[in-house]
C-alpha cells in the first residue's frame, strides 16, 4: 500500500489517497527464486552452494563434534546407459528420500555433485555418523530401479576439536567413502 495526502487550497490536508496493490504473485515468484537458489531442482535437497554457506555458519565450538558423511550412488552411469536418464533420476530421487527418512531434522543434506551427496551432522560423533550410514545403506539396499538394486558407497569423518580444518574433514570422509 501507499498513501498520499490531498491538500486543500489553503495547504490544509483535506484527505488521503490510499492505493493498495496485490503483490501476491511477486512474493510467490521471490520465494520460488529463493528456493531454487538453495535447492537442487531434481531431488529437492539443498545444493552445494547452500551446504558451503551452512558449513561456514555451523563450524563452531558449540556444534562439536561435527561429522560429515559423503555418499556416492553406485551404478548411476550404468542405469542411465541401460535404462535412460529417467531411471537414473529415479535412483537419485530414491536416495534423497532415504536420506530424508533416516537423517534428523537439523542435519544438512545436500546434493554435492552428479551422483554424490553430503550430510553435515552438527553435535554428532563418528560412531553416530556410522550408525546413520548403516541405516541409509540398509534402506537403500531394499530399493530397486528396474533390475538394478540400490547401492551407495559412503564414508564419514568427524571434526572433534576447533583446530581441525573442516575442509580436511570433508576430504577424509571422501577418502573413507572410496575405501
Amino acid at each position: 500500500d501507499s498513501a498520499a495526502p490531498i491538500k486543500g487550497s489553503e495547504g490544509q490536508i483535506s484527505g488521503v489517497v490510499i492505493v493498495f496493490r496485490d503483490i501476491t504473485e511477486k512474493k510467490i515468484q521471490r520465494k520460488k527464486i529463493e528456493y531454487l537458489s538453495f535447492h537442487d531442482t531434481l531431488t529437492g535437497l539443498y545444493n552445494r552452494h547452500f551446504f558451503e554457506e551452512e558449513i561456514n555458519r555451523l563450524d563452531s565450538e558449540r556444534n562439536l563434534p561435527i561429522s560429515i558423511i559423503i555418499g556416492d550412488v553406485n551404478d548411476l552411469k550404468l542405469t542411465n546407459d541401460v535404462f535412460g536418464h529417467e531411471y537414473g533420476d529415479k535412483l537419485l530421487k530414491k536416495a534423497s528420500e532415504i536420506f530424508l527418512k533416516v537423517c534428523r531434522k537439523d542435519d544438512i543434506i545436500a546434493r554435492w555433485g552428479g551422483d554424490e551427496f553430503i550430510i553435515l551432522l552438527p553435535k554428532t560423533d563418528i560412531n553416530e555418523a556410522n550408525k546413520i550410514i548403516e541405516r541409509i545403506k540398509n534402506n537403500f539396499s531394499k530399493e530397486k530401479i528396474k533390475s538394478i538394486k540400490g547401492s551407495i558407497s559412503m564414508g564419514s569423518s568427524a571434526k572433534i576439536s576447533l583446530e581441525d580444518n573442516i575442509d580436511d574433514i570433508i576430504i577424509k570422509a571422501e577418502k573413507n567413502m572410496y575405501n
